[in-house]
């Protein structure tokens, strides 16, 4: 695995729902793994969804892509690991990884590179808040 500097690591376990028909983790579950995660760098960084109400100012996916590597199995132990790899004036990129913790070691399941617009209560591109800064620790 390239070594990264991850700002975000979040952890779950698969749940049963979860599973398609051959027993691993269905394709369209990663991108809730993803999502999920991505709120939860912003919380932490100060950007809840409260917050970002009172900027008037969210986040909107507009460019996903993702590579499955490996499947992932009932009650595995996993963690996504998120870095914004370019912020914008208006749009940044993250990068996702997304490994499975086990005593034996980690295994790369996924990853994902996706763009996210900023947008206003118009639904229309927004400059990014100097509140994002937070996310990178650098300037727009």
């Amino acid at each position: 695995m390239e070594n990264r500097d991850w700002v975000h690591r979040y952890r779950l376990n698969v749940r049963g729902y979860e599973l398609d028909s051959y027993r691993h983790v269905n394709h369209a579950v990663y991108l809730n793994y993803f999502e999920q995660a991505r709120w939860d760098l912003l919380k932490v960084s100060g950007l809840s969804l409260a917050a970002l109400d009172t900027l008037k100012r969210w986040p909107v996916v507009i460019r996903l892509e993702i590579q499955y590597k490996k499947p992932a199995f009932m009650d595995d132990m996993l963690e996504v690991r998120s870095r914004i790899s370019r912020l914008g004036n208006t749009s940044f990129d993250v990068e996702h990884e997304l490994v499975r913790i086990a005593p034996e070691g980690e295994t790369l399941l996924t990853t994902a590179n996706l763009t996210a617009a900023i947008v206003d209560e118009t639904g229309r591109p927004a400059r990014i808040p100097t509140e994002f800064l937070k996310l990178v620790g650098g300037e727009i």
